[in-house]
């Protein structure tokens, strides 16, 4: 369900604070009831339970398999009660960090039950403008001269060079390399993870369609030809909007999850009993 009607972002928290708490008293009542020995199967449930069916079947329970559901149902009822009552739930790591992401998505569901304005996104789009920033791109051929290998690399460089222009087949001038010969439409990100910090600012000045060199990167010597280069751009709002919408989306949630927290956080008084983290180890016999 998208909430059209809501757009001043300040009323984000109070909505969903209200929903949150609103839910926590409900979960609240419900634990109240569970304490009792009643079991109530009501039309609600048995709806629900034939949901899950007919979704995973593609069509609706049978009367004896929807009997057979709520069996189930009412089984796995008495036995998790049982399990409470003894305490089975307690100091138990899955089922406390079950519970913990089932109180996170609760709040993340709220979040994304509210559909921001036109104006909420675009501010926050300029409030991130870098973040959305498409970085340069560049296509060009490399031949790589191993270092190691060759004493007199910039000489080697030169004679290659000429081979070039004489028309060398530039694919057997160099040495093996695990880097690719040829790279298309290539971020500068995507291009100094691959040739070592920095080696796309020697790509600025380079002239076009022209074997130039060589550029050291961080396996050795390469001889770059670019064949097309694309300017880092500012992509327009209309064409990134999802993009900014799941991003804010998602710093919503942070922010609703510790606000969740920190209030929940108040209802409790903690005490750290263990030793000070500067504290000297404590030393384990071994037998």
């Amino acid at each position: 369900m998208t909430l059209h009607w809501i757009r001043d972002p300040s009323a984000h928290f109070a909505l969903i604070g209200a929903l949150l708490f609103g839910i926590n008293s409900l979960f609240q009542d419900d634990s109240q009831s569970t304490a009792s020995e009643d079991i109530v199967v009501n039309e609600a449930r048995v709806r629900h339970l034939a949901g899950i069916f007919e979704r995973g079947w593609q069509r609706p329970p049978q009367p004896e398999e929807l009997q057979g559901l709520i069996d189930d149902f009412v089984r796995e009822e008495v036995l998790y009660r049982e399990a409470v009552k003894m305490g089975l739930d307690k100091n138990d790591t899955v089922i406390r960090r079950r519970m913990r992401m089932k109180m996170e998505l609760l709040a993340r569901d709220l979040v994304n039950a509210v559909e921001p304005s036109e104006q909420v996104l675009r501010d926050y789009h300029q409030r991130n403008i870098e973040k959305y920033t498409l970085p340069a791109q560049y296509s060009f051929e490399q031949i790589f001269l191993d270092s190691d290998k060759r004493p007199q690399v910039a000489e080697d460089a030169r004679l290659v060079l000429t081979k070039l222009t004489a028309g060398g087949n530039p694919r057997k001038l160099g040495d093996n390399s695990l880097l690719q010969f040829q790279f298309d439409a290539t971020s500068t990100e995507q291009i100094d993870r691959q040739f070592g910090a920095d080696f796309s600012q020697q790509l600025l000045e380079l002239p076009e369609n022209e074997w130039t060199g060589p550029l050291t990167s961080a396996f050795g010597e390469h001889l770059v030809k670019i064949s097309a280069r694309q300017p880092q751009r500012e992509p327009d709002f209309s064409e990134i909007r999802t993009d900014v919408l799941r991003d804010w989306q998602l710093d919503e949630q942070n922010k609703i999850l510790q606000t969740q927290y920190e209030t929940l956080r108040a209802n409790y008084r903690v005490q750290i009993t263990a030793p000070p983290i500067d504290a000297p180890s404590i030393e384990v016999s071994r037998q």
